[in-house]
């Protein structure tokens, strides 16, 4: 399953990368002016389909993770009630733990069936393939192999599972207000290119003979059609670039994960490069057809 979404994932990126270097090079004179249309859509199969498996495998992590703190609370209380481990385990089985619950009812089959406790543990660990969970069950076999008390350590593990999650969720909760910021600011950003484009460039790129523009050529080899052209392609890469890191710094922010950062970067560099380039294109418009 891993290989297939990987395979997919890459499939798409191909498939918008390819789309944006065949408009870029080979499409964009023969169907503009809807060659920059061309190249939102090839961003976004490149972007938005990978991010989407991407995405649900990080929230299928997430909720693997609140399942289990629920599933080793019942286990504990299984315990505590007077059963032993493989017993208890039988015993909570059948309750829906979500996502979560194809890996308890494996691991109980094979108990059942004879497998020492500790093997299928360690099954469940390896297929389950969670960093955190995975170290939970390694030190629930270390417990459980020396004969310590298990319903002790389930419990501790159990606590310090939830208080991770609490403390992620107050970190969430604290800087939602620095969130808004960053988005405010990152379309504040994108904002003042627009109007960059729409009004400063255009001045700017007036031909006066004799007079050098700005990169110290003389303007008259310079047409106005190139310069505009130059400074809207530099601009969408500021836009790209900044609203690429700006979302990955808010991820990290918000919920201390990289990937988590990704949705913030898709909807920046979406939205911001959707509407520079639906201006760009406004612009060129009016330049082309005057009123």
């Amino acid at each position: 399953m891993l290989k297939k979404d990987m395979l997919a994932e890459f499939a798409f990126i191909a498939t918008g990368t390819a789309l944006i270097l065949a408009n870029s090079y080979y499409l964009a004179p023969i169907v503009a002016p809807f060659d920059t249309f061309l190249n939102i859509i090839g961003a976004m199969i490149a972007i938005v389909p990978p991010f989407v498996l991407f995405y649900s495998k990080y929230k299928k992590n997430k909720e693997l993770e609140e399942q289990f703190i629920i599933f080793m609370a019942d286990l504990t209380e299984s315990i505590n009630a007077g059963m032993t481990l493989p017993i208890g385990l039988a015993s909570i089985s059948n309750k829906n733990y979500r996502s979560l619950s194809p890996y308890i009812k494996e691991m109980a089959a094979k108990v059942e069936w004879g497998v020492p406790f500790q093997d299928a543990l360690d099954i469940f660990g390896k297929k389950i393939n969670n960093k955190n969970i995975s170290r939970a069950v390694t030190t629930i076999i270390e417990t459980y192999g020396v004969g310590g008390k298990i319903a002790d350590t389930l419990k501790a593990i159990s606590q310090s599972l939830i208080q991770i999650n609490e403390i992620k969720k107050e970190r969430s909760a604290s800087i939602q207000s620095q969130i808004m910021t960053l988005y405010l600011i990152y379309f504040v950003f994108v904002f003042i290119l627009i109007v960059l484009q729409t009004f400063l460039i255009p001045a700017l790129s007036v031909n006066i003979p004799g007079v050098s523009d700005i990169t110290g050529f003389q303007q008259a080899q310079t047409p106005k059609k190139v310069q505009t052209e130059v400074y809207t392609q530099a601009f969408l890469n500021f836009i790209l670039i900044e609203g690429i890191f700006a979302g990955i710094a808010t991820g990290k922010m918000a919920e201390g994960s990289l990937v988590a950062g990704l949705k913030h970067s898709i909807i920046l560099t979406v939205l911001g490069y959707s509407f520079y380039a639906l201006a760009s294109q406004f612009n060129i418009a009016m330049a082309l057809f005057p009123v």
